[in-house]
């Protein structure tokens, strides 16, 4: 995408409301009836985009302009849905890294590289990924769904959840499905992957097929869960989100 920039506040994109979810540029902040802090600012590379984080709640947006959350531009298939996506995972680590993690000295910028530097012991932070896997477990030609505990408790979803240390992708899948819905599975096989800045997945997302077991919920993270047949599905993730594109095998 061509250099110009990207302004959040909360997680949420300002963009303009005459070219939807197209980004606004930096004059846009002068537009806002009072102004506003800048909390944190920085130039993304290799793009050249300036991010801004503005302090407090977002508030009215400018005359011209809407708050949007990025889980809305996914699957329109916008060019730079992927930029802003990048942008936030990037402001979201910045703001969790300011000090040294060996030594508690300030961070400043690396001169070149996409990292922070610790001048007082020379310590160097690179943005880091929490892959996480999520799963389409398939019997009989039906799909399982389940309604989570902490989500938006209406949607039926795949099961999901992150990668523990000294596990592969698809032991975590083994173990998540067991935990959760109590069922063991067999063959486990990827399907696609998509980063998700809140703050910093990876989801890597794979089919699995049921093997073994009937369903005992885990009560801590599922309310529900049912064998879907693909043609009565009920109310899904919406279209671009990594649940969206398992359940309806866009993948």
């Amino acid at each position: 995408m061509r250099a110009g920039s990207f302004i959040f506040c909360d997680s949420q994109l300002l963009v303009r409301a005459d070219a939807p979810f197209t980004p606004a540029e930096k004059d846009a902040l002068d537009l806002f009836a009072s102004p506003r802090t800048v909390a944190e600012s920085f130039v993304m590379r290799p793009e050249g985009v300036t991010v801004y984080a503005l302090a407090g709640e977002p508030g009215a947006a400018p005359d011209g302009y809407d708050w949007v959350r990025l889980r809305m531009m996914l699957g329109l298939g916008l060019p730079h849905t992927a930029a802003a996506l990048r942008a936030l995972g990037l402001l979201n680590w910045r703001e969790s890294h300011r000090f040294c993690g060996c030594c508690g000295g300030p961070l400043e910028e690396h001169a070149v590289e996409v990292a922070r530097f610790c001048p007082a012991c020379g310590h160097l932070e690179y943005p880091g990924i929490a892959p996480a896997v999520i799963v389409r477990v398939e019997k009989d030609g039906k799909i399982l769904l389940a309604r989570h505990v902490q989500r938006i408790p209406h949607l039926w979803t795949c099961l999901a959840g992150y990668v523990e240390l000294g596990e592969s992708l698809e032991d975590c899948v083994r173990r998540e499905v067991r935990e959760e819905a109590g069922i063991e599975v067999g063959e486990v096989r990827y399907a696609v992957s998509q980063y998700w800045p809140y703050p910093n997945q990876m989801m890597v997302g794979f089919v699995a097929q049921w093997q073994a077991g009937e369903l005992k919920l885990q009560a801590s993270e599922l309310t529900d869960a049912r064998w879907f047949h693909p043609s009565e599905l009920p109310a899904t993730p919406p279209k671009g989100t990594m649940a969206w594109r398992l359940i309806h095998g866009a993948y």
